[in-house]
């Protein structure tokens, strides 16, 4: 089929939505509702979210499927795609944010109620505003003259690039390389703000990923080990207590994501 029958199809559905819709004086949820919603979860604000969810109206939700279990389950789809991606603005780690709305995703369509869809979809909100509120929590216990911005702009491109890059194979040296700075002298700015060596701060950051990831994700620890470019998944348990007081199996067990109800 062509591209114009498509187009010509689809304008002719809403030409019809829109004039039955306004024959009955029907209309969608206004979208600054949309907009507390989602920013309740980029700013990691539950108690925002819960109240903009709480919120009536005399608008509608849109119909994404004529069977009400499928329009059930297209929307928790779209809620639980926007609700990551709000969270990955707010400042969660993109593979943590697509990670967890896959899981989401995939447990849709095993449910077969819309209120256990409704339930499962307004969790995962809750679910990434929290977990963002965490983000920002951990943030705060940065150094008062990080939080203010007293810093050294090569040091801050530093950071900046181990934290875009710990899938990667990671080096001073080769950081250095890629900023054009002396190893010896960036390794020295680096400590100066930071207290920390770049070697440290390296796993330090991992590790942080490697603790989201168990907690929301489904991954092995042997898989969270080879993505975060840790040379033996012994060395990931190794460091991982070192940081934490518990091996990664220990944590994910006290701390991990329960199955959802049916």
């Amino acid at each position: 089929m062509s591209d114009t029958f498509f187009e010509s199809d689809v304008q002719k559905r809403f030409s019809k939505l829109m004039f039955t819709n306004q024959e009955n004086g029907i209309f969608h949820n206004p979208y600054d509702e949309e907009q507390r919603e989602f920013n309740a979860v980029e700013q990691g604000d539950v108690a925002q979210l819960r109240k903009s969810i709480e919120e009536n109206y005399n608008g509608k939700i849109g119909t994404l499927a004529r069977d009400p279990l499928r329009n059930a389950k297209n929307l928790a789809i779209v809620v639980i795609t926007l609700a990551s991606r709000a969270a990955m603005r707010g400042g969660l780690e993109p593979e943590i944010a697509y990670s967890l709305s896959d899981s989401y995703i995939l447990k849709v369509e095993e449910l077969h109620t819309v209120d256990s869809l409704e339930h499962l979809m307004r969790h995962s909100e809750y679910q990434y505003a929290q977990m963002v509120h965490e983000v920002r929590e951990r943030r705060k216990e940065q150094p008062e003259r990080i939080q203010n911005g007293h810093t050294n702009p090569k040091v801050d491109e530093c950071r900046s690039y181990i934290v875009s890059h710990l899938h990667d194979k990671l080096t001073v040296g080769g950081i250095a390389d890629k900023l054009r700075m002396n190893a010896n002298y960036l390794s020295e700015l680096f400590i100066a703000q930071e207290q920390i060596t770049i070697s440290d701060f390296i796993v330090q950051e991992r590790i942080r990923v490697a603790r989201d990831l168990l907690l929301y994700s489904e991954y092995s620890c042997g898989d969270i080990a080879g993505y975060l470019c840790f040379t033996s998944q012994s060395y990931f348990g190794q460091r991982f207590r070192e940081l934490t007081g518990m091996t990664p199996k220990t944590y994910r067990n006290k701390f991990g994501r329960k199955e959802q109800p049916e």
